[in-house]
């Protein structure tokens, strides 16, 4: 029986989630799938038309609402569930995400993304497979370009998450801010911190956090190396002097919005070695070995 609408779309889904790029690769995974050259040729036809349909729903965004709803409920560790969030995060048009303001002042929010943060090490040397870059891990006890290990429990010296979008802050003055119409409006304004959801080895949320970004783009999209700079970490006009390279800002993104002040808690003050991810054998995700 020739593959369904329902199995192309599962298996493109996963393929997407897995991170496979590349022509070759993808025709490989589709002959492993189906062998028979019948059944290839009803996978190509699905995708032509998938494509087409594709590019009419990239002009349309995901509401607000679903997007906050998907990143809320879903479960990380499956592969069906990560493609339908980018999907979603990476849109032509999508919508931001309202934070808060901080003890400065200012007003943050979320642009959404899912590719903002990259490993020290984007090739680790692994047996397993490696999950696409849009879910990484921090190591919190190792230093960047140090060793570390492959780690069965996700909750000791690091965690994973999933990226969701970059930290904005409003770039004009604080009274001028009145509305959703300003902050859709802008200026909005780079901070080079990251925002991510935390999971667990049960794939469930388990708390929004601030990353910094330490291979920040330059106007080409072209990554920088990594900063060695003193000059890292901190909110804008944050009079505090706090840096940090991690801190938790809710436990769950619901409970981000205008009109609430945020304090960064949980707070690591010196850099981390964020690394790639693999999946285990019985479908969680930890963090990959570092060589």
């Amino acid at each position: 029986m020739p593959p369904t609408d329902a199995e192309c779309l599962a298996f493109w889904n996963e393929q997407d989630a897995k991170g496979l790029k590349g022509l070759r690769g993808r025709v490989k995974a589709i002959h492993e799938k189906w062998p028979a050259k019948a059944d290839h040729m009803v996978y190509y036809d699905w995708s032509s038309r998938r494509a087409d349909n594709e590019m009419a729903r990239e002009m349309v965004p995901v509401p607000r609402e679903d997007l906050v709803a998907m990143i809320t409920t879903m479960n990380y560790n499956r592969d069906t569930d990560r493609g339908r969030l980018v999907n979603a995060l990476e849109r032509v048009v999508v919508p931001w995400i309202p934070v808060g303001s901080h003890r400065n002042g200012e007003i943050y929010r979320i642009a959404p993304g899912a590719f903002g943060l990259q490993a020290d090490d984007n090739d680790p040397k692994t047996d397993r497979e490696l999950v696409s870059d849009n879910v990484l891990g921090v190591n919190t006890n190792v230093q960047p370009r140090t060793k570390s290990n492959e780690s069965d429990d996700s909750e000791i010296g690091g965690f994973v998450f999933h990226q969701i979008g970059t930290l904005e802050f409003w770039g004009d003055e604080v009274e001028n801010f009145r509305s959703y119409e300003d902050a859709a409006r802008g200026p909005c304004l780079s901070t080079r911190f990251c925002v991510v959801i935390r999971f667990g080895r049960s794939g469930t949320a388990n708390g929004v956090y601030l990353i910094y970004d330490f291979y920040p783009r330059d106007e080409s999209g072209e990554r920088d190396l990594r900063t060695d700079s003193d000059d890292w970490g901190q909110l804008p006009e944050d009079r505090s002097g706090q840096q940090f390279s991690i801190a938790k800002i809710a436990d769950e993104i619901t409970g981000l919005r205008f009109g609430r002040t945020f304090e960064p808690r949980d707070v690591l003050d010196y850099p981390v070695e964020l690394v790639r991810t693999v999946k285990t054998p019985q479908d969680a995700i930890i963090r990959a070995t570092i060589a």
